[in-house]
C-alpha cells in the first residue's frame, strides 16, 4: 500500500510538471542583403556586430547555410512557405504572401501562440501580414527599401528612392526608424511574455547604403545614423592598413559586374552597428524578463550583400560576387541559433542547409507536427542538431532570377546537386559549372572537363514542370 500511495504521488507530480511546462518562445531575426562575410564572426574585420558574435558563441553558427533566393521577396516567401522560389512560381524581386497555403507562423498562431511581426514584410501590403499569422503588425508593408530612416521615414526629394514607410506615424523629430520598431518589439515582449510568443523581426536593413552623398552626387539620409557613419569614416581615416577600394572586372557570358573586393564602406558599416546595437536591447530584454533560457533565437538573412557595380556596398570573398547572383557570395548567408537548454554554446555545424528547412525544422523543436503538404522543399535539421551532427548534401537546390539587375546580373538560373553546381544564362545560354566544395571562391568552369554531367544538370534544371515559370 505505501508502494503504490507513492507511485501515485509520483505520477501526480509528473502530470503536473507536464502541464506547468511553457512552450519555448521564438525570436527569428531576418537581416536584408547581408552576405556571410558581413559579421564579424563571420570574419569580417572591418564591421562592428558584438551582439551578433556573441550569440553565436552562446549557440551554433552554421557555415554552409544558403537562402532560396538572391533578392529580397522570393526568398523571404521561400522562407516563410517551406517552399522554394520557382515552385512558388516567383520570378522576380517582390515576395507574394497569397502564393502561401500555410505560413509556419500560422502553425504557431494555431497552437496558441501570440504572434508579432516587425520590420520589412516585402511580401503584400499591410493588410496581407495579420492573416499570415500575426497578432501585431509594426511597420509590415509591401515597402522594400526606405527612403529616409529618421522621423517622419518619409521622400525628401522630388526623386526620392525608396518608399515611405507605414505605421510608424507616432513619432517626432529625431527618432531612427530601426530605434522605434524595436521599441515597439519591446512593448511587445513586456505584455505578451507570460504565454509562448513569436517575434518575427525583419529588419529593413541592411539595403543597399546612401551616405550624406551618394555615388550619384544628390543628399541622402544615410541607412545607419549619421553618427555611426561618421565613426566608421573616422575609423577609415584612422587606419590607413584597411583594405579599400580595390575591385576586379568579371565577364560571365553577356553578364558583366565590377566587383568590389574590400569590406570598407562606413554607410553600410553604420546598418550593421545599428541593428546589433538593437538586438543587444533584445537579448537584454529576453534576460531581464528570465526569458533567454525558455527561447530560441534564431537569426539569418534573405541573401548575400550588394558586391558589384556602382551601388557596391560589401566584398563575400572568397566567395563570388553578391546579391542577384547565383554564385556563393549571393546565395551564401549567416545562420545562427540559439537554445541554451537544448543547444551546446559554441559550436560550428557544417551542414548544407537552405531557407526552406527552417519551416520544418521550427516545427520540430516546438514539438508541433510536420505539415508535409506544407514544407515540400525543405528538410528538417533539428534531429542532427540534437546530436551535434553534419548532414551530407544529397538533395536537388535549384534557384532562378529571370530578371536583369543592378548588380550586374542577366537573366539566370542554376541547379546545385552534391558537390556541383552548375549556371544557365537565359539570353546567351552561357552555362558554368563548378565544384564549390573544392572550388569555394568559383575560379574554375569545369564544364569542359565534364560535359555528361553539365547536360544532366542542365536538363534537369530547365525541366518544364519545374522552372516554365522563369521560361521567358
Amino acid at each position: 500500500m505505501k508502494y503504490l500511495i507513492m507511485m501515485i504521488h509520483l505520477i501526480g507530480m509528473v502530470t503536473l510538471q507536464s502541464k506547468d511546462q511553457v512552450q519555448p518562445n521564438i525570436v527569428f531575426i531576418l537581416l536584408d542583403d547581408f552576405g556571410v562575410k558581413d559579421l564579424g564572426c563571420y570574419g569580417s574585420a572591418f564591421h562592428e556586430s558584438p551582439h551578433i558574435d556573441q550569440l553565436a558563441k552562446e549557440g551554433v553558427r552554421f557555415t554552409n547555410s544558403y537562402a532560396a533566393h538572391s533578392v529580397c521577396g522570393p526568398s523571404r516567401t521561400a522562407i516563410i512557405s517551406g517552399r522554394s522560389a520557382p515552385r512558388l512560381g516567383l520570378a522576380g524581386i517582390g515576395g507574394n504572401i497569397q502564393k502561401v497555403d500555410l505560413p509556419w507562423p500560422k502553425v504557431l498562431q494555431n497552437k496558441g501562440y501570440k504572434n508579432c511581426f516587425a520590420g520589412k514584410w516585402h511580401m503584400g501590403g499591410d493588410d496581407s501580414v495579420l492573416p499570415a499569422g500575426f497578432d501585431v503588425n509594426i511597420s509590415g508593408c509591401n515597402v522594400g527599401q526606405v527612403s529616409d530612416y529618421y522621423y517622419p521615414y518619409k521622400r525628401f526629394d522630388d526623386k526620392p528612392y525608396g518608399q515611405d514607410v507605414q505605421g510608424m506615424e507616432d513619432g517626432k523629430e529625431g527618432d531612427f526608424l530601426t530605434d522605434k520598431i524595436t521599441d515597439k518589439v519591446l512593448d511587445f515582449i513586456d505584455e505578451n511574455h507570460k504565454n509562448p510568443f513569436l517575434v518575427y523581426f525583419s529588419f529593413y536593413q541592411t539595403h543597399k547604403s546612401y551616405d550624406k552623398k551618394d555615388v550619384d552626387g544628390k543628399e541622402r539620409i544615410s541607412q545607419g545614423k549619421l553618427e555611426d557613419t561618421e565613426y566608421f569614416e573616422r575609423k577609415l581615416a584612422n587606419n590607413l592598413s584597411i583594405p579599400r577600394n580595390k575591385t576586379r572586372e568579371l565577364h560571365h557570358g553577356k553578364s558583366k559586374a565590377i566587383e568590389a573586393l574590400t569590406q570598407s564602406n562606413a554607410g553600410f558599416a553604420a546598418q550593421i552597428k545599428v541593428v546589433d546595437d538593437n538586438l543587444g536591447r533584445l537579448f537584454k530584454k529576453l534576460k531581464d524578463l528570465n526569458l533567454e533560457e525558455n527561447t530560441i533565437v534564431i537569426f539569418t538573412s534573405d541573401q548575400g550583400s550588394l558586391c558589384s557595380n556602382k551601388r557596391a556596398i560589401s566584398t563575400q570573398a572568397p566567395y563570388r560576387l553578391g546579391k542577384g547572383w547565383h554564385f556563393e557570395g549571393g546565395l551564401r548567408v549567416p545562420l545562427i541559433m540559439k537554445w541554451p537548454t537544448k543547444i551546446k554554446a559554441g559550436t560550428i555545424n557544417k551542414t548544407p542547409t537552405i531557407s526552406m528547412d527552417l519551416y520544418p525544422t521550427i516545427l520540430d523543436m516546438l514539438n508541433i507536427p510536420q505539415q508535409e503538404e506544407q514544407s515540400l522543399d525543405g528538410v528538417n535539421i533539428w534531429p542532427a542538431l540534437q546530436r551535434g551532427k553534419t548532414i551530407s548534401f544529397d538533395r536537388t537546390w535549384r534557384w532562378a532570377f529571370a530578371s536583369n539587375h543592378s548588380s550586374g546580373h542577366r537573366k539566370s538560373a542554376a541547379i546545385r546537386q552534391g558537390d556541383y553546381k552548375l549556371i544557365y544564362w537565359y539570353e546567351d545560354k552561357h552555362t558554368e559549372l563548378y565544384n564549390v566544395v573544392n572550388d569555394i571562391g568559383e575560379n574554375h568552369n569545369i564544364i569542359i572537363k565534364h560535359p555528361e554531367l553539365a547536360a544532366s544538370l542542365k536538363k534537369e534544371l530547365l525541366a518544364p514542370d519545374y522552372m516554365k515559370t522563369y521560361r521567358k
